[in-house]
């Protein structure tokens, strides 16, 4: 009888299809706990990074683990959502390898024969009774993956929130924080005070160092008692690690940190004031290892970050006209793309196509985006999560149009070649217009 891995992932509970079901209840490390003890503990061959937020942890894990792969380490990198498959969610970067936004996830063929191996014993678990969740299962298998291919160091971005995050069932020798606001509230709570107890919890041993990104006033006094529980004294990006954005276009930033050490003219492919503290905090993370007996140098640092990539983030597709897919989906982080887009594009607009999730803010989003905006077209992407555009808060001039791909169709229509179009409000709107504009 043959295997189909599709059938076999769609027979674990899913929250990422229907997350505004989802409650507190919902999450258990004590699940995660069994599940790693049935596939053999692989945590306990592996030393870990940990990266929790609301925006920008993504962006984050691919600097650091950009860097640590510079620095001559064989990295495991755990990320989500995916674009366009979920082999892109577990990679392992060799040193020497081709940097690229994809390199080195996991084979389709490797992910069956892995999955397979260990199903057995994942299924007598659920046979007894424990509801595994995908993300649970995806994680201990990215665990066991990283551990047979034998990574030095993995860098782990958390799925949801944080204390119960199925990341969160392993020790770690590193923590960062990147910028919190107020997302998932029916399950991480209603108020940042709230969240920010959430997400923090990834702090837990006094042996970990922890490295927090600029938050609001509340939000860093919550972090910073929850390390003082345990004796931490955290490096505050923007205090410790001061960071400074030097010039800024469409091909870049130009920055300098100033961490334990100074790092002048550093250059990255990212766009964005919010890019420069993101890699600012990828930074002091990675410095932070040196305790632990890593040894990373200043030329890994500026290898490490010109050669990160991380594609859907102020990205552009095309240039005539000029096509910006950008996967802003919460205001902090929709906030920051339109201040990037006034930077890099003064006086200019856009016609802007977007589509979110059920769970986001479509008013503020839209009321957001609005002064960057020549026209808006409000439409959906093929997500079973995605929210009808008829129910987002309509402006006067706003169109909706359906499908996607009508949307982009429009788009273009209303764009000169010298133009510009950006699409934005969630990945999967990322993915398909990179899949649109590259037919």
């Amino acid at each position: 009888m043959s295997f189909s891995l599709d059938s076999y992932l769609n027979s674990f509970l899913n929250w990422e299809s229907r997350l505004e079901q989802a409650g507190p209840s919902d999450f258990d490390l004590s699940r995660v706990h069994r599940l790693l003890e049935a596939v053999g503990h692989p945590e306990d061959q592996l030393k870990f990074v940990h990266v929790a937020g609301s925006k920008g942890k993504g962006s984050t894990c691919a600097f650091l683990a950009s860097i640590l792969r510079s620095a001559g380490y064989r990295v495991g990198l755990y990320t989500s959502p995916h674009l366009y498959s979920h082999c892109e969610r577990i990679r392992v970067l060799e040193p020497g390898g081709i940097p690229g936004p994809f390199e080195g996830m996991i084979s389709e063929e490797d992910l069956i024969d892995r999955v397979r191996f260990y199903q057995a014993r994942i299924d007598a678990l659920r046979d007894a009774g424990v509801e595994i969740t995908f993300f649970e299962f995806w994680t201990a298998i990215a665990l066991t993956h990283f551990a047979h291919k034998k990574a030095q160091i993995v860098v782990l971005e958390t799925g949801l929130g944080g204390r119960l995050d199925a990341t969160n069932a392993v020790d770690t020798l590193v923590c960062g924080i990147t910028s919190i606001g107020l997302e998932h509230t029916q399950i991480l709570g209603d108020t940042l005070v709230k969240i920010a107890r959430e997400k923090g919890g990834i702090i837990k041993a006094p042996s970990q160092k922890v490295v927090l990104a600029p938050q609001e006033e509340s939000v860093m006094q919550i972090l910073r008692e929850r390390c003082e529980e345990f004796f931490i004294m955290p490096s505050i990006v923007g205090k410790d690690v001061r960071c400074v954005l030097i010039h800024q276009d469409e091909r870049g930033s130009v920055f300098y940190i100033d961490g334990r050490r100074a790092y002048s003219d550093l250059k990255t492919s990212l766009v964005g004031e919010h890019q420069v503290m993101n890699a600012a905090t990828a930074v002091a993370m990675a410095e932070d290892l040196e305790v632990f007996g890593f040894l990373i140098t200043e030329e890994a640092v500026r290898q490490g970050i010109v050669q990160a990539c991380w594609p859907a983030r102020f990205e552009i597709i095309s240039r005539e006209p000029r096509v910006i897919v950008d996967c802003a989906h919460t205001p902090e982080s929709m906030e920051a793309m339109v201040r990037t887009f006034q930077s890099v594009y003064p006086g200019k607009k856009a016609v802007v196509v977007m589509g979110m999730g059920v769970d986001k803010k479509a008013g503020v989003m839209v009321e957001l985006v609005t002064p960057i905006a020549q026209a808006l077209i409000l439409t959906k992407s093929g997500h079973p999560r995605a929210m009808d555009p008829h129910s987002m808060s309509i402006l006067p001039g706003a169109l909706v149009v359906e499908p996607f791909q009508k949307a982009m169709q429009e788009a273009f229509y209303r764009t000169g070649q010298d133009g510009i179009i950006l699409v934005c409000g969630s990945v999967f709107m990322a993915a398909e217009a990179r899949d649109y504009v590259s037919v």
